[in-house]
Formats: C-alpha cells, sequence, structure tokens
C-alpha cells in the first residue's frame, strides 16, 4: 500500500529544494569571494616585501603596467575590505539558510508524523 505525500508535506519539501538551491548558490559565491581574498592577501604580502624603488607592475587586460607601490596597495587594501564584507554578508546568509532548513525539516518531520497518526 502506497501512501500519497500530504500537501503541506509537498509545500515544504519544494520549500527546502529552494533553499538548497539558494544555498548552494551561496556556498558557491562564498568559494569564489574567498579565493580573490586570498589573491588580494597574496599580493598585498608579497608588495610588503618588496623593498623601496623595486618596480612594481599591474596586469590591464593583457598588458603589464607599471604602477605606483603605494597607489597599488591601497587599491588592493580597499578590494579587501570590500571582499571581507561581502564575505560577511554570505556569512550570514549562509547561516539564515542553514536556519531555515533546519525549521522545515522540523516540519516535514511533525508533519510526517501526524500524517502516519491519521492513517
Amino acid at each position: 500500500m502506497s501512501q500519497k505525500i500530504p500537501p503541506k508535506v509537498q509545500q515544504y519539501l519544494k520549500q527546502l529544494d529552494d533553499l538548497q538551491k539558494s544555498y548552494a548558490a551561496v556556498i558557491s559565491q562564498k568559494q569564489s569571494i574567498e579565493a580573490q581574498l586570498n589573491e588580494i592577501k597574496n599580493a598585498l604580502e608579497e608588495l610588503g616585501k618588496a623593498t623601496e624603488g623595486t618596480d612594481v607592475f599591474k596586469i590591464a587586460g593583457s598588458i603589464l603596467v607599471r604602477v605606483d607601490k603605494d597607489s597599488v596597495t591601497k587599491e588592493l587594501e580597499e578590494s579587501k575590505e570590500l571582499f571581507e564584507t561581502r564575505l560577511k554578508v554570505l556569512e550570514n546568509q549562509e547561516k539564515r539558510l542553514v536556519e531555515e532548513m533546519r525549521k522545515i525539516n522540523n516540519e516535514i518531520s511533525r508533519a510526517m508524523g501526524e500524517a502516519k497518526l491519521s492513517s
């Protein structure tokens, strides 16, 4: 004998599926931001090691351009702050999605338990 999934549970399952897709997107964005942030930190570390008078270059399209060390350091610091802020936003979204998925899982379990009791 096959049991039909109650409409309420079907709705919860749809919500859970949507949340899981959103969660996967957030994780993907978070990993990308973390990789970019690591690149920026590595560049800043190397700039910190560079002595005065060392030529510093920046990629501009398909060419390298000589740049002032202080200006590129300032630009990288600003980018670092921006990526750290984005990362915090994504971490908050991740926590919120995990909590919502937990709540819906609990609702699904509760609704399935009620459905078994009524059958």
